[in-house]
């Protein structure tokens, strides 16, 4: 009896582990909750990582700048990632439960800071 050839992988896809950056979900409805109050985070706008915990980032882990201005194209480039490098490394990532997100809504962007202001959600299960 032949073997059965192994479902071959899409080579386009990589495993990865960690928290991804800000998302768009698939278009369709969901079920959830959303608690009324707005939550605010600030973080700054550019800096060293080093800043943030000097024992626990080093040089070596460089400087960043949320919002830069590239001159040959004429244009800002917001760099999604790095707001959730820098939520991390200042603290300032929301204490979220399994079953919770946090939806932006506004993004304020000032000369030496970001403030983003959304809603914490509650999703909830397809049968409530």
């Amino acid at each position: 009896m032949p073997r059965k050839k192994k479902k071959e992988e899409d080579k386009s896809l990589v495993k990865v582990i960690g928290t991804p950056t800000m998302m768009l979900l698939p278009a369709r409805n969901y079920k959830f909750k959303v608690y009324q109050k707005d939550h605010s985070i600030k973080i700054p706008r550019k800096g060293a990582y080093k800043d943030f915990d000097g024992k626990l980032f080093s040089e070596k882990d460089g400087e960043f700048d949320i919002l830069r201005y590239d001159n040959d194209s004429n244009s800002y480039t917001l760099y999604m990632p790095s707001i959730s490098k820098v939520l991390f490394a200042a603290s300032q990532y929301p204490d979220l439960k399994d079953n919770q997100a946090f939806t932006p809504l506004i993004i304020l962007i000032k000369e030496d800071e970001i403030e983003i202001v959304g809603n914490i959600i509650e999703m909830l299960r397809e049968n409530r």
